[in-house]
């Protein structure tokens, strides 16, 4: 079902039609990822972006742990 048509600007720019956006809800966090399907056809998805404050306290340790240490173990 065609829902509305958009144009490709310079620079293969084109926008996201309202009742798309509304509908998926699609802001300015949002991350559209583009593909082909096995017959084929293009596919478009919508994600948000994920942020810090979404990961924080997603991994919970017993240990304690300190942030200084462990970006210092980064750069070894």
């Amino acid at each position: 079902m065609i829902i509305s048509n958009t144009k490709i600007y310079k620079n293969f720019q084109t926008s996201i039609p309202k009742e798309v956006r509304e509908a998926f809800g699609v802001d300015k966090d949002t991350i559209v990822e583009w593909g082909i399907d096995e017959n084929g056809k293009p596919e478009v998805n919508f994600r948000k972006k994920v942020s810090v404050d979404d990961i924080i306290g997603l991994i919970k340790t017993d240990e304690p742990t300190n942030s200084v240490e462990l970006k210092k173990e980064l750069y070894k």
